[in-house]
């Protein structure tokens, strides 16, 4: 079982950081309440959760990777509790069964309400939950942390996520108090905002542009040795991505 510390972090958001990697965050209405991942390893985040909220419950995954759709949705699904992801990233998560999310599904708390954006790139179903009043984002993988990984081989190409993300500016372009929750809290060390974005889409302009090259180096991930390149931009410290990918 991963070490999982609960922090508030304002009325009705509640940060589930385990092992100082991987961030999990619980928003509560006056109705519902969602659990928006569910992190790794631990096994116990229902009860931990129900020491927090009785409210009745859904868990929305961004996407289906094992640190973030972690050992814990078994005990949800034991518990009833609904399991929502896009069914893009199934393969992803060894045959656990969900509830399709889309685009534009609305996830209303009483109070609060969820907007799900797609952002596809990370994985092809990544997504993110959008509190258009508080503006509030949670993201996930679906941006990045400070870091992100776009060099995966299921991984869209820049310039498909480069679509999403530019979506996704619109869609925020009047909140200037933007907040982002991401899934890996610790890469940054200052909240991340619209200006992240901002860097996000600039780096991955000039990449696609031929403004900027970098060299390449190789990882293990996933099984395999992949091939990347890294680059950074303002509030965006680490950028991986496979440079034979760019459209």
């Amino acid at each position: 079982m991963g070490r999982t510390i609960i922090g508030k972090v304002r009325d009705g958001v509640w940060q589930l950081n385990e092992e100082n990697y991987v961030d999990s965050w619980l928003v509560t209405g006056s109705n519902e309440a969602v659990l928006i991942n569910s992190l790794q390893y631990n096994t116990d985040l229902y009860d931990r959760i129900r020491s927090i909220t009785d409210l009745p419950l859904n868990v929305l995954l961004t996407h289906g990777h094992g640190d973030h759709a972690g050992r814990s949705l078994e005990v949800f699904a034991h518990h009833d509790v609904p399991v929502y992801m896009d069914p893009a990233d199934g393969f992803l998560t060894g045959g656990l069964s969900f509830h399709p999310l889309h685009e534009g599904d609305l996830f209303d708390l009483g109070d609060t309400v969820l907007e799900t954006i797609s952002c596809r790139g990370h994985t092809p179903g990544s997504a993110v939950f959008l509190d258009r009043e508080r503006e509030y984002l949670f993201s996930g993988d679906s941006v990045g942390s400070g870091g992100f990984w776009l060099q995966l081989p299921h991984s869209l190409p820049l310039a498909s996520f480069r679509e999403e993300l530019i979506k996704l500016m619109k869609i925020t372009e009047n909140m200037k108090d933007l907040r982002i929750y991401p899934g890996h809290r610790y890469q940054s060390p200052v909240q991340l905002n619209r200006q992240y974005l901002n860097d996000e889409l600039d780096l991955i302009n000039d990449l696609i542009n031929g403004k900027e090259t970098n060299k390449t180096d190789v990882m293990t991930a996933v099984g395999q040795e992949i091939v990347f390149a890294r680059a950074h931009r303002g509030l965006l410290l680490d950028f991986l991505y496979d440079p034979e990918k760019l459209v």
